[in-house]
């Protein structure tokens, strides 16, 4: 049956009807006031009281509220948060790499199939009583004036949830650190903190991150804290991007694919801004609000930037699109070792004890990294003479190896078992390059 009522009739009926009949959550319909679902069927009544039978007689909540120091209280409260947050980053963790462990949808009909779906559902519900719990000890020494409520909360109720639960993520996040008492903290959202704008006509000369000349002035940090700041700090990450495979090649075939993913997404969003932003300078141009512009120039330019993007009306941009299909032709992709040596080269013993040797045990990350600082050695080298790319050469096939044999950490031994007999190694071969080394 269907009851209908406001806020606090809903509230009552809520305390009163849980403790005989399973009720859903109460949801808005069309008349704009507040329903409730409750099945009054025998069947799931018996089902229902199965449920209370196997909870704990005595939820943690309905415990005495420990006697403590109203700081201790807070500090007890954000706790709980803590591993609250903990909990639901394990859980998004185990919904992505866990194989279908826990379904990507909630679905309330249907029960946990596996130990670790039951063990998370079961440590929320214990995590929530935990909640409850200290909340009421919070209230009981001081702390906070009413007991906190997230859903149909009173103003009162939401201060008291923000002085025990500040909003933002914490603890749960790399670097992060829990709020003390009395501190708060704004909740993190997308847009980068504005606090400064650039006042006046617009400059003639024109912002660049690195360029130099008369007609230019550099961006950072004079637009750091504007509207615009957030884009030259992207700017400078994509940068760093370029340089490190400068730098520092030998990404993996995941890592260039996962690049690909980030590109075509990074080129939409580009695509996005840009074309908001022409919409923005079109619109008040339209409006009288921007003055002393040749509008035929700037007509003419926006049409030539929307060809570039491939922007059509109704269509996915051509960039993304382009990207996306890039990232299909090299899903399944593996790596290869890289071919036989030519006899002049093959096993220069002095060069690979040297380089490879020391580097035995080492992770990827720094195998990659002692390839960067060869490389770039030697291009600071060959300005006064002769380079010699013969370690970097050896770097650069240990990398393919472990990439090839998906090996974490570096082994000596087996890397160059591999070089002497590639076809016993079990791994996939590379085919012969005309010049190994070509892109520096």
């Amino acid at each position: 049956m269907r009851i209908t009522g406001d806020d606090s009739a809903t509230q009552a009926l809520l305390d009163v009807l849980e403790q005989h009949f399973t009720v859903t959550d109460p949801d808005p319909y069309s008349g704009g006031r507040s329903y409730l679902e409750v099945d009054t069927r025998p069947a799931t009544r018996e089902a229902a009281a199965e449920d209370v039978a196997a909870v704990p007689s005595a939820p943690a909540f309905e415990h005495q509220p420990a006697d403590v120091p109203s700081t201790v209280a807070v500090l007890m409260a954000r706790q709980v948060e803590a591993a609250h947050q903990h909990l639901s980053a394990y859980r998004e963790l185990v919904r992505t790499y866990g194989g279908g462990l826990i379904p990507d949808w909630h679905q309330p009909d249907r029960e946990p199939d596996n130990p670790v779906h039951r063990s998370l559902s079961d440590a929320s519900r214990l995590v929530y009583d935990l909640r409850e719990w200290t909340s009421h000890t919070a209230h009981a020494s001081g702390a906070v004036a009413v007991l906190p409520q997230v859903i149909a909360a009173t103003p009162e109720q939401e201060r008291a949830e923000a002085v025990l639960y500040p909003a933002g993520e914490w603890c749960a996040v790399p670097g992060g650190t829990m709020p003390q008492p009395g501190e708060e903290r704004a909740e993190k959202t997308w847009e980068s903190p504005v606090t400064t704008q650039l006042t006046g006509p617009v400059p003639e000369k024109r912002y660049s991150a690195r360029a130099y000349g008369r007609s230019i002035q550099r961006a950072l940090p004079a637009v750091a804290g504007t509207p615009a700041g957030a884009v030259w700090e992207a700017e400078r990450s994509l940068y760093a991007f370029v340089c490190q495979h400068w730098e520092t090649p030998g990404d993996t075939p995941a890592d260039l694919a996962a690049a690909l993913d980030g590109l075509g997404e990074l080129a939409d969003t580009f695509t996005s801004a840009c074309t908001s932003t022409l919409d923005e300078i079109g619109r008040r141009l339209d409006d009288g609000l921007l003055v002393g512009v040749d509008r035929a120039a700037l007509t003419a330019a926006a049409a030539a930037v929307q060809d570039q993007l491939g922007v059509e009306e109704g269509r996915v941009g051509k960039l993304p699109y382009a990207l996306a299909s890039v990232r299909r032709t090299v899903a399944g992709a593996r790596a290869a070792l890289p071919s036989a040596l030519d006899g002049d080269r093959a096993f220069d013993a002095l060069a690979h004890a040297r380089v490879l040797g020391a580097l035995d045990g080492k992770p990827l990350t720094q195998i990659r990294a002692e390839l960067g600082r060869e490389r770039h050695w030697q291009r600071v080298r060959s300005k006064t003479r002769p380079a010699d790319y013969t370690a970097a050469d050896w770097l650069r096939r240990a990398v393919h190896w472990m990439h090839a044999a998906g090996a974490g950490t570096y082994n000596h031994g087996a890397h160059l078992a591999a070089e002497r007999s590639p076809h016993r190694s079990g791994l996939p071969i590379g085919t012969p390059a005309a010049d190994e080394r070509r892109g520096r």
